[in-house]
């Protein structure tokens, strides 16, 4: 979950670039939204491991934790708030009082997210307001460059140095997805260890051809 291990493309630059530049922010708050498995918790990660950051789920936003940093007994740096439009309506009200404290005090907050605000069943109105005045960053889907590396690690990521002849023949066969690939991925590795076969172009088209049947 290193920077080093994080994929740069045309299609994630922009919000790895914020990430990078959290020092120098010119508003407290910033938002990163994106498809599953596009890396936004990777990318909070990079930050968590750079700055003293205080990371929360939006289920969580009236937890403990929560309530030490708007009462000043903890001090950080920042704080990210994962998968925020998975805030539940009892948790409205915190993240308002989140999002003042932060303008008041300096604390940095960087929200991550699958959806925009506009996206969101919020019911406090002023929440929404707030939410949607903040200029979002978008992980689009993968470019051709990213597809092909993330392909590559992801096979790296379960000890498998797979041939660049099966990412060709896979590549342009998958849906640009960052889900899709990765549970792809993993039943070609199971496959494999169950049947004790060498990843091969032949292998990889029966799987698709079985997956295709299946839908």
């Amino acid at each position: 979950m290193g920077r080093e291990a994080f994929l740069v493309s045309d299609s994630n630059r922009q919000a790895v670039a914020l990430v990078d530049g959290f020092a120098d922010w010119s508003t407290p708050v910033q938002w990163i939204y994106g498809p599953t498995g596009a890396g936004k918790s990777h990318l909070g990660a990079v930050l968590a491991g750079r700055f003293k950051i205080l990371t929360i789920e939006a289920t969580a936003l009236t937890g403990p934790q929560m309530m030490a940093l708007l009462d000043g007994t903890a001090a950080y740096e920042g704080v990210i708030i994962d998968r925020l439009d998975r805030l539940p309506p009892e948790a409205e009200e915190a993240l308002f009082h989140l999002l003042n404290f932060a303008r008041h005090e300096g604390v940095k907050i960087l929200l991550l997210s699958e959806k925009t605000a506009t996206q969101m069943p919020l019911r406090l109105p002023d929440l929404a307001s707030r939410l949607k005045a903040i200029a979002a960053v978008a992980i689009k889907s993968p470019d051709d460059s990213l597809m092909r590396g993330l392909m590559v690690k992801l096979f790296g990521d379960r000890q498998i140095k797979i041939e660049a002849r099966v990412v060709d023949y896979l590549l342009p066969r998958i849906v640009r997805d960052y889900a899709s690939m990765a549970n792809l991925v993993g039943t070609i590795d199971r496959r494999a260890l169950a049947e004790k076969r060498p990843i091969t172009v032949p292998m990889v088209a029966e799987i698709l051809e079985s997956h295709i049947s299946d839908t």
